[in-house]
């Protein structure tokens, strides 16, 4: 019966994608009102960014609850469950308190015509509240100005870089998609952003906003720390700030990561001098046991399988950073599943230099991708390029066809996690 009600539940919150994206924040405000604003019974860290901003947000989720608190988590999207969306100290929701949300609040949420997105939302802020968590972390789903995580008003807004991306929605230029992510900036709220104060659009933009909230701005200082990549795993080193001298290894894999992970401890810098208890072993602990799926994410060896959820040009290029450093002279078997507007092309030429074979595949999904069109614009014919119908299928044949030297690496989307879980679990994912 428990399971009858969450999946009843879990449809009629994905039935609220029929109202697609709605950005703006009065439906936010009605529902948050109505549930008491349960958003303001905790401290709260907004995060916003066009990449790393879930791994940033987990980091530092991970970092706050090894100092000792009870700490929510919202990112989006999710890889396989619905629920991963939402979790206090590290753990999914309920399925129970999903369908109890839903079936307390279903009438307000079919009257206002309210979106997945801000059901989900919601369902954070009222569950975050139910568990009494000391933080939470939250991570914008678009944007930042008029998304509808933006009615919080946190101790810390992080922004963890810009490029040109929802370009439909969001604006044309860096300046102006700096200005919607910039919107997360509350008066008087400190910023911590990747990005660095050399006068690029970004930058100017997000000085001219915390000038006008009058908020401090701690803007990406390469100087600060060192990524080391001479050991198992890379590691983070603080040079200084009230955390000079750390060294500690870093749980996800990749020089990106690295910089996500002093994002997260600078964030934490923010939150010691507004007179919040963490200490540099909380620290060290945060960042070695975060737990990420999905990024740079090894599933499988002999044949080695790696996982990534990269799905713009700058995640790919990072992906192909990582493994032409860890695995030098070597060349890689990738399947890629993209979806739409997601500059499918110029990601498959940024792979070719490292590939053996691209398995191009359609997602199940209305944004899907058609693997006729990036294959038909790519400029490369050195590389094997091939299409399967779909993502299970390139993977069996793959790993089927592999020798135990070979190093299978799967990109593109959130959407081809999800469609190759029940596989890779049988992996250890």
């Amino acid at each position: 019966m428990a399971t009858d009600r969450y999946q009843k539940a879990r449809r009629f919150i994905y039935d609220r994608q029929h109202f697609g994206i709605k950005l703006g924040l009065h439906n936010i405000y009605r529902l948050s009102e109505w549930l008491g604003n349960p958003q303001n019974s905790y401290h709260s860290i907004h995060v916003a960014g066009t990449n790393g901003k879930g791994s940033t947000s987990s980091f530092i989720a991970s970092i706050l609850h090894a100092a000792g608190n009870r700490v929510g988590l919202l990112t989006s999207p999710h890889l396989a469950d619905y629920r991963e969306r939402i979790r206090v100290n590290g753990i999914k929701i309920t399925p129970e308190a999903i369908a109890e949300f839903v079936e307390t609040h279903k009438k307000l949420i079919v009257q206002s015509e309210v979106t997945f997105f801000e059901v989900t939302t919601a369902l954070a802020f009222w569950y975050f509240q139910r568990e009494k968590v000391d933080w939470a972390v939250l991570e914008t789903g678009l944007g930042g100005r008029l998304d509808a995580t933006n009615i919080i008003q946190p101790r810390v807004s992080v922004i963890t870089n810009i490029s040109l991306e929802h370009t439909n929605l969001l604006g044309k230029t860096s300046y102006k998609i700096a200005g919607e992510k910039g919107g997360i900036i509350k008066p008087g709220v400190p910023l911590v952003t990747g990005i660095t104060d050399n006068g690029n659009d970004a930058a100017r933009r997000l000085r001219e906003i915390c000038l006008e909230k009058k908020s401090s701005s701690y803007f990406l200082n390469k100087s600060a720390y060192i990524c080391d990549t001479s050991g198992r795993l890379d590691t983070l080193r603080i040079k200084s700030g009230p955390f000079a001298g750390l060294h500690a290894p870093v749980a996800l894999a990749g020089k990106h990561q690295v910089d996500n992970a002093f994002l997260a401890v600078r964030t934490a810098e923010v939150l010691k001098a507004q007179g919040f208890r963490i200490s540099k072993a909380a620290i060290k602990r945060g960042l070695a046991r975060n737990y990420w799926p999905g990024r740079l994410m090894t599933v499988r060896e002999k044949p080695t399988v790696i996982i990534d959820v990269a799905h713009n040009r700058e995640g790919f290029a990072v992906v192909a950073e990582t493994l032409a450093r860890r695995y030098p002279d070597r060349h890689f078997d990738f399947i890629v599943g993209m979806v739409e507007k997601k500059h499918g092309p110029s990601c498959l030429e940024t792979i070719a230099p490292l590939a053996r074979s691209i398995s191009v595949v359609p997602l199940r999904t209305v944004r899907s991708d058609d693997p006729y069109y990036l294959i038909s614009r790519i400029k490369f014919n050195r590389t094997s390029v091939r299409m399967y119908p779909s993502a299970d299928f390139a993977f069996k044949d793959l790993l089927e066809n592999s020798a135990t030297s070979d190093i299978l690496v799967i990109l593109g989307s959130h959407f081809i996690m999800g469609e190759l879980a029940p596989f890779l679990k049988r992996e250890g994912f």
